[in-house]
């Protein structure tokens, strides 16, 4: 990971994850679907998460969902002091409407207002000229 101006990590684009943050930068959630099985992968792989096919293709999938678990952060992550102004951070697990379960910050609402159940909607947040991270709200 580099650092960004802020303080905080931003992830390394290779070749494999490119169209994942390139999508997010063109606000559209983007996951590799295999071919043979359907399967969605979340995080980009060079196999299918199910079948282990190869034959996997970059689709745009809904950005809706709801979260099938959660954890509060009330202290500070991976020793970088930028994340101080973000406390308490929520990271969900969100089981998307089309069937692939992902991980992402929860945001626009307090850690006690988060339920498991609740729906949730993508937004991106850029970090970089190149990337956007996807990130929830309620729904």
């Amino acid at each position: 990971m580099t650092q960004i101006p802020e303080g905080k990590p931003v992830p390394e684009i290779t070749e494999q994850t490119r169209p994942f943050w390139t999508g997010a930068k063109n606000r559209k959630l983007m996951m590799q679907k295999c071919k043979r099985c359907g399967t969605l992968n979340f995080l980009p792989k060079p196999w299918c998460v199910e079948c282990a096919d190869r034959a996997l293709e970059w689709v745009e999938v809904k950005p809706t969902g709801s979260v099938y678990s959660y954890t509060v952060a009330y202290v500070v992550m991976m020793n970088f002091p930028a994340w101080k102004n973000d406390l308490p951070l929520v990271m969900g697990i969100i089981d998307l409407d089309d069937g692939a379960r992902m991980y992402g910050q929860v945001t626009g609402c307090s850690p006690e207002e988060v339920y498991i159940g609740m729906r949730v909607a993508a937004y991106f947040e850029d970090i970089g000229s190149d990337a956007a991270i996807p990130k929830f709200r309620p729904a």
